[in-house]
């Protein structure tokens, strides 16, 4: 919205500037305790530094207040329709900007631009005004997997290192697999505004349900299968911050059968700070249900907390992020609960033409309660988990609308117990749409 007024603005002012149109004194003499030109300039000069600051609320009172002592002030009156155009308050927008086109003092240079900027404030209203949102997705992709029994994806079973069935020969098993990931999120705008401090926020309400497979060419015992839901409420101030409180559940399936269910409440914030600082925060509560009898033990309740802090760098082209996460897990059996922190980092940015390169690396410590069963001792691990891939995206010819994606991920884990050490590489190469 800032570019299309940018655009229209600057020849608004420039007409409405002209001696011609100037408010005429007689009219100003008339007005009971009518402030002096030099006096409604300098408002109308505080309105616009409050405009170029963000501050739309008090932009909005100033204007205000302004145009109540001198209603002929078109220019003033075509401020306060950009500040509520801004404020997405369309209805505000629309009818200041055709008061300025029923003027009839207004030229038809001017007309033709108003026109213009009622033209996209009906486009805007339109788009935002849509109720229902639907979003379909699909990724089709192969993976080389040099562990396949370790830490069939991360954090869905455990702490990627404990097999369920463990043998000199289940280790290190490696293979290919085929991986399809499809879904769609829906939301929901009731079209409901919010004022936050000097802006307007959007109310929505966010869902998606998501299905994951991982087939292996030759050992289905492994197969990985993951139905998502997800639902809860956002709230969004454009360029400020975005919170957002989500009920999930998985059902998770391997070699065909169910093999658990997790319930999640996970609520989180974003705040943007100037241009180019982010910082944000999230939490996780999980209530892991396993299925099968001799998983009992794992049932549980797992909790985390994120923070995190982005730097854009190159224009925006460049994203650079470091955070910690603290995780506690409270199994029914002392041996699988465990607590410890994260710290990671990571970057995302442009690369050649319509593509992006993102990396990651995060090392975790794990602290286990009880003794391990056969071993004597209180388990600690530590795992580094590194992640580097791009993402061509296609603007024509057959794939157009599709990325080509690609990563490659690196998992080392140490541990006192030696059953539990192992190296991991992850290579997936696949074609992602978003309809």
């Amino acid at each position: 919205m800032h570019v299309v007024w940018r655009v229209l603005r600057p020849c608004l002012l420039l007409v409405l500037a002209l001696p011609g149109l100037a408010l005429p004194r007689l009219t100003l003499a008339q007005a009971e305790n009518a402030a002096s030109e030099g006096a409604i300039q300098t408002e109308f000069d505080a309105a616009l530094q409050s405009i170029e600051a963000d501050r739309l609320r008090t932009a909005r009172q100033q204007l205000t207040t302004l145009l109540a002592a001198n209603p002929s002030l078109s220019r003033a009156r075509l401020e306060l329709a950009r500040v509520n155009y801004l404020s997405r308050d369309y209805a505000a927008a629309r009818s200041d900007a055709q008061q300025v086109l029923d003027d009839p003092n207004t030229p038809p240079t001017v007309r033709a631009t108003v026109l213009a900027f009622l033209a996209q404030i009906d486009a805007d209203e339109r788009r935002y005004a849509a109720r229902h949102q639907w979003s379909p997705s699909f990724y089709g992709g192969v993976m080389y997997d040099s562990n396949i029994n370790y830490g069939l994806a991360q954090d869905i079973i455990d702490i990627g290192g404990l097999p369920f069935e463990v043998s000199p020969d289940s280790k290190e098993q490696s293979g290919w697999a085929a991986v399809v990931n499809t879904g769609i999120a829906h939301t929901f705008n009731p079209n409901r505004p919010f004022e936050a401090g000097e802006y307007t926020g959007n109310f929505v309400w966010q869902s998606e349900a998501n299905a994951y497979y991982r087939a292996y060419f030759d050992d289905s015992d492994f197969n990985l299968g993951v139905l998502t839901a997800r639902t809860g409420p956002a709230w969004i101030v454009p360029g400020r911050w975005r919170a957002y409180v989500a009920l999930q559940a998985d059902q998770i399936f391997l070699g065909g059968e169910s093999l658990a269910l997790f319930g999640s409440l996970n609520p989180g914030a974003v705040w943007q700070l100037g241009e180019d600082w982010e910082v944000a925060v999230d939490g996780i509560v999980t209530r892991r249900d396993y299925q099968n009898s001799e998983d009992s033990g794992r049932d549980g309740w797992y909790e985390a907390g994120n923070l995190s802090v982005g730097r854009y760098f190159r224009q925006r082209s460049l994203l650079v992020q470091v955070g910690a996460t603290y995780a506690n897990f409270d199994a029914d059996d002392e041996p699988f609960s465990y607590q410890g922190p994260e710290v990671f980092a990571g970057f995302n940015t442009a690369a050649w033409t319509n593509a992006s390169v993102f990396a990651r690396v995060g090392y975790r410590w794990y602290h286990f309660y009880g003794e391990e069963p056969g071993f004597g001792n209180q388990r600690d691990d530590e795992e580094l988990r590194a992640v580097i891939g791009f993402q061509q995206d296609f603007r024509e010819g057959w794939l157009e609308k599709w990325a080509l994606i690609g990563s490659w991920a690196y998992t080392d884990n140490q541990s006192n117990v030696p059953l539990y050490e192992y190296d991991r590489n992850q290579v997936s190469l696949g074609l992602s749409r978003t309809f």
